[in-house]
């Protein structure tokens, strides 16, 4: 009877983790990082996107948009900030397919140069059946330019200094 109850479990056990296997990896998950660990205004860098799809059927990708948070803007009558690549029309196969994108971007130099989130998101055929939208943030973060300090009234400042020199020479 011991021996049954041990195989019972063994046996469960087992079908619990193929159960549990095979549920993960009905998925299809959205990856976004970028290049460098910091940026500064003015600097160019890339931003890589990954679609890997573990679900059983053809994802096809529509559509990418990309929204750079505190970057958004209206200049000169069009949006700054965004970018969105319509009909790609890529397919990232099923059960371990995946699809790779590089984006390149520009941090402003106008003041909207900080730290910000890229959202990406993306828009398949078969949105109705994945188990949750596609989309991933990454971050990028944006060091400042140093700010040059003065010490106002140099002049003034320089010019008594000298004079304590003198005095305290000749004493």
């Amino acid at each position: 009877m011991r021996k049954k109850i041990i195989v019972m479990s063994a046996v469960m056990a087992f079908l619990a983790i193929l159960y549990t296997q095979s549920a993960a990896a009905q998925n299809a998950v959205l990856y976004a990082w970028t290049d460098l660990r910091q940026y500064a205004p003015g600097e160019t860098g890339t931003l890589y996107i990954t679609v890997r799809n573990d679900l059983d059927i053809d994802l096809i990708i529509k559509n990418i948009t990309i929204v750079y948070v505190d970057w958004l803007a209206y200049v000169k009558n069009h949006w700054e900030g965004n970018k969105t690549f319509t009909d790609v029309n890529e397919i990232c196969e099923m059960e371990g397919g995946v699809y790779n994108k590089e984006v390149t971007f520009t941090v402003p130099t106008d003041g909207r140069g900080v730290t910000t989130d890229a959202i990406v998101s993306i828009t398949t055929d078969k949105d109705d059946q994945l188990p949750h939208p596609l989309y991933d943030v990454a971050e990028i973060n944006v060091v400042g330019i140093p700010e040059p300090r003065t010490v106002v009234d140099m002049d003034t400042w320089m010019t008594s200094l000298t004079v304590v020199i003198v005095i305290c020479t000749i004493i």
